[in-house]
Parts: structure tokens; C-alpha cells; sequence
């Protein structure tokens, strides 16, 4: 009897020894393979660096170019509205941009001929959201308007640095609206005295791959300090229309 309980208890740690190995057998072999899944090899990182490449080249190739440029013409039916009278005139504009990824610089010409007057300006530009200049996009500016009084005598010119915000909307592929609102801060002259003023614009364009229509409502205004010559705002405002073209 004795013997026979030496016995099986002698199987029963045979039994118990054996599940025991068979589990830390199992444990092990669970390990090795987690590690082998996280194994870093020379030979991995070599094909994972040429299929970064063919990525980068596939996104070279495939995103848009980062210089943007732009030419713009167009004609400025307005009417200058004083205490006394109230006259229509004409200006004729020109805008030059070239935009590097979000940054940019613009150059615009404006020739009101019957006034004897022409503002040149040239804006500082940063595109805060939208990818190109053919997309949605919201962009702030400052910039210098350096506007020239030719029918005074003597001749006035005038130097005015601004802020301006512009917002660009596409409702459907060809077709959105854009403007923009400009304050001009303070500049001395001997004759207007203090001038300040500010420019909205706002209107809808229709675009035909790099070719845009566009009208636009267009208001520009002068505040002048001195009371003894000019009057002391000079608001002009009307209809602005014209082509731009997008390379």
C-alpha cells in the first residue's frame, strides 16, 4: 500500500511538472514571436527608404507648383460724391502678383486721368488659409499707397501704409465671390493736412481654367484733417469689372 501511494504520487508530479513546462514552453515561444513582428532589420529599412522615395518623387511631381502668378486689368466706373457736386469718372487699374508657396508680393496701379491723380501701391502678402490663389482662401497684407496729386499746384504726393484682409470663396467650381477691406493709417501732407481712409471691395468672379470675369462693387475714401482747402472726406465709389489671368 505504501508503495503504491509512492507511486502515483511520484506520476502526479511527473503530470504537474510537465504542464508546467509545457506552459512556460508556450509562454516563451509567445514572446519570440511578438519580437520577431517587431524586429527592425537592415534589409527593411533599406526598401522602406526607396519606397520613401518613390513617395517624395510621386508628391513632387503631383503637388502644385509653389510660384503662383496673376495679371489683372480692369476699369473703375465710380462717381466722387462732395458736399457741392457730385461727378462720375473712370479708373483704369493694373495688378501684378507672384506668390511663393503662402507668401507673396502684389503691385497695383491705379490711373484716374480726369482727376489728374494715380495711386501705386505694393502689399506684402500672407495666406493664412487656402492652398493657391485659385482657391478658398484668407490672406492678410500690408502694404504702401503712394498716391500723386498732379492737378495740384505744386504737386502733392502723398505716402499711406495700410493693413488689409481679403477673404476668397468658391461656391462652385467656377464660380465665387471675394473682397477685401483696407485701412489706411495716418499720413501729415502740407496741403490735406492728417489723411487717413479706408477701401472695401466686394463682388463675384466666373473662372475658365487660367481666365477670371469678375465685378466688382469698389468704394474708396479720404479723410482729410485740414478744413481750409480739401473737403474733409473724399468718398469715391462704383463698379469695378475686368479680367484676370493665373499662371
Amino acid at each position: 500500500m505504501k508503495k503504491t501511494v509512492i507511486f502515483f504520487t511520484l506520476i502526479l508530479v511527473a503530470f504537474t511538472s510537465s504542464v508546467g513546462l509545457a506552459q512556460s514552453k508556450f509562454n516563451i515561444s509567445e514572446r519570440a514571436k511578438k519580437r520577431e513582428g517587431s524586429r527592425w532589420t537592415l534589409g527593411e529599412w533599406l526598401a522602406q527608404k526607396d519606397r520613401n522615395k518613390l513617395m517624395d518623387q510621386w508628391l513632387w511631381l503631383n503637388s502644385p507648383d509653389p510660384y503662383e502668378f496673376s495679371l489683372l486689368g480692369a476699369n473703375t466706373n465710380y462717381k466722387k460724391k462732395l458736399s457741392t457736386s457730385e461727378n462720375e469718372y473712370t479708373i483704369t487699374s493694373l495688378e501684378a502678383s507672384a506668390y511663393a508657396h503662402i507668401f507673396g508680393l502684389s503691385v497695383e496701379y491705379d490711373k484716374r486721368g480726369d482727376e489728374n491723380e494715380n495711386d501705386l501701391t505694393g502689399l506684402f502678402n500672407l495666406r493664412l488659409l487656402g492652398s493657391s490663389i485659385q482657391s478658398s482662401a484668407l490672406t492678410i497684407h500690408y502694404g504702401q499707397r503712394t498716391r500723386t496729386f498732379s492737378g495740384l499746384d505744386p504737386m502733392s504726393v502723398t505716402r499711406n501704409q495700410f493693413y488689409q484682409i481679403s477673404l476668397q470663396i468658391y461656391l462652385g467650381r467656377y464660380f465665387g465671390f471675394n473682397g477685401h477691406h483696407r485701412t489706411y493709417l495716418p499720413f501729415t501732407d502740407s496741403y490735406f493736412g492728417e489723411i487717413t481712409g479706408t477701401q472695401v471691395q466686394a463682388g463675384v468672379f466666373l473662372e475658365f481654367e487660367f481666365l477670371r470675369i469678375f465685378g466688382t462693387y469698389f468704394k474708396d475714401t479720404q479723410k482729410n484733417s485740414n478744413p481750409t482747402t480739401p473737403p474733409p472726406e473724399i468718398p469715391r465709389e462704383g463698379l469695378k469689372t475686368g479680367l484676370q489671368f493665373f499662371f
